[in-house]
């Protein structure tokens, strides 16, 4: 099949598929003229390419993955370390996500206890805790229409 039927097939963009292939994730055969040529299973290798990057795993560690999984055995000859080498970098990455999830769920409890406080009026100008409280501030006109105003 053609790039633009593997494109269809898979939800993935010529331009996407292009990029997997310049990564080493795929390996299209070409014809004479140049065009690329994909097998049945590449449906199935770049829906596992997607969801792996979808997971942000970068391409490498996906190549990696992709060798494992589907391209057989794998170029190190003792399958039980090459396993295990996969393992160690997939379980790498995962705990990399981990703390990246634990990081935004902190941002995130922030942010919506600070939406609370402005929704109930918590916090503000002439509020406990305003830092401006003791500053004199000047008006300064801007061309436009002041913040919050509507036409």
């Amino acid at each position: 099949m053609r790039i633009g039927d593997l494109s269809a097939r898979t939800g993935a963009s010529v331009r996407m598929l292009r990029y997997y292939e310049e990564q080493g994730l795929l390996a299209p055969v070409r014809t004479d003229s140049g065009y690329r040529i994909y097998q049945e299973s590449d449906v199935d290798r770049v829906a596992r390419i997607r969801c792996m990057l979808s997971a942000a795993l970068p391409s490498g560690v996906v190549g990696e993955a992709l060798k494992f999984l589907l391209d057989g055995r794998a170029v190190i000859p003792d399958e039980p370390a090459d396993r295990a080498r996969l393992a160690d970098t997939l379980q790498g990455e995962l705990d990399l996500l981990t703390e990246k999830i634990e990081s935004l769920q902190r941002s995130r409890e922030l942010l919506a206890t600070i939406v609370a406080d402005v929704r109930g009026d918590v916090v503000g100008p002439g509020r406990p805790g305003d830092p401006g409280c003791a500053v004199v501030r000047r008006s300064v006109r801007k061309a436009g229409p002041a913040v919050g105003q509507t036409r």
